[in-house]
């Protein structure tokens, strides 16, 4: 006699059964479903990875930064000392200049060229001896590393704001269309253009460099500035006077010219016309850039020409220093008044 299949005959046992099947069904859809979130672990986890390296670059970034003023710091300290080494050797050089003098008598267009230039810069050293004390400058020298460092980061944090969110949107939407992607990296390249001017702006302030004097016709420094730089068709451009050749640094004059157009450009609202005069006296030569524009607010004419002052919402405020500065080794003068606006140049005719 042959027995039937205990579990056929046995409900408890066909029970136990089709549970066991059951969960193993059950035991292999959680292994699916454990696989999946571990899948999506290591996609969160890829994207934590991520922002932790784009967080180190940002921070590297600001590093630099912070470096670069500290850098800044370090070159006011060291043209502090070249200025202290100067004021000792103003007599040495005087010396220098007389000797010069009777050794090339023989050549006199070298004679007279090179006492130009030594006349230059006497007129420039002594007047540095006469302005500064070792107090000012000290002094000084702070007041311009605290403005340094609070304008620097205050004009950094706007391009660099924009830049970084520019970059994200970039970076966490792949899909975007090429109009948008367009537009966030013009953004890009904006706010690195303006980091880069202003750090051109900070580097030529803090960086004296010695004159290349040359003979140079003035119209032909006038003419590459005006060349030099973007006029709006709204504003018209008339010269007056004569031209007359200058022992100069083209190169540096023509920025001071530049700039001293640009801000005329700037205050001409709509409308306007800017007059460059040349005017030639006994001992001077004069350059006035007059322009119809609204002018200097009252109160803040004798403010234009310190580090770090603007009247503009952009800008380094470092413009006008600069041109002062150019100008003063020239052994000139730039001065301005208002009603109507006019900044003058006057520079030694001999």
């Amino acid at each position: 006699m042959v027995l039937d299949n205990p579990s056929e005959q046995d409900p408890v046992m066909r029970d136990l059964s089709e549970i066991t099947v059951n969960a193993l069904k059950d035991l292999e859809l959680a292994r699916k479903d454990l696989q999946e979130n571990d899948l999506h672990m290591k996609e969160m986890n890829k994207l934590a990875n991520e922002r932790v390296d784009e967080m180190s670059r940002v921070n590297q970034q600001l590093q630099t930064k912070i470096s670069f003023v500290e850098n800044v710091a370090n070159t006011i300290r060291e043209k502090n000392d070249k200025l202290e080494s100067d004021i000792k050797l103003v007599k040495n050089e005087k010396s220098r200049y007389l000797q010069l003098n009777d050794r090339l008598k023989t050549d006199l267009g070298k004679v007279i060229k090179k006492e130009k230039e030594l006349s230059v810069k006497q007129i420039f050293l002594e007047r540095k001896i006469e302005t500064q004390t070792d107090d000012l400058k000290r002094t000084e020298k702070i007041s311009i590393i605290g403005q340094f460092t609070s304008r620097l980061a205050h004009d950094m944090r706007n391009p660099l704001s924009r830049l970084k969110m520019s970059h994200e949107i970039l970076c966490n939407n792949p899909n975007l269309n090429v109009l948008e992607k367009i537009k966030h990296q013009q953004r890009i390249d904006a706010s690195i253009s303006a980091m880069v001017r202003i750090i051109k702006d900070v580097l030529e302030f803090v960086r004296i460099s010695d004159l290349q004097m040359n003979e140079t016709l003035l119209d032909d420094v006038i003419s590459s500035s005006i060349e030099g730089i973007d006029i709006p068709s709204s504003v018209k451009i008339e010269r007056i006077g004569e031209s007359i050749n200058i022992l100069c640094d083209s190169r540096k004059l023509e920025a001071v010219f530049s700039n001293l157009l640009t801000n005329a450009i700037d205050a001409i609202e709509k409308n306007g016309k800017i007059r460059i005069k040349t005017i030639i006296t006994s001992n001077n030569i004069v350059i006035q850039f007059e322009d119809s524009g609204v002018g200097v607010p009252p109160g803040d004419e004798s403010k234009i020409f310190d580090p770090m002052f603007t009247t503009k919402s952009f800008g380094s405020g470092l413009g006008l220093t600069i041109s002062k500065m150019i100008v003063d080794q020239h052994g000139g003068k730039i001065v301005y008044r208002n009603m109507p606006s006019v900044f003058s140049v006057f520079l030694p005719k001999h």
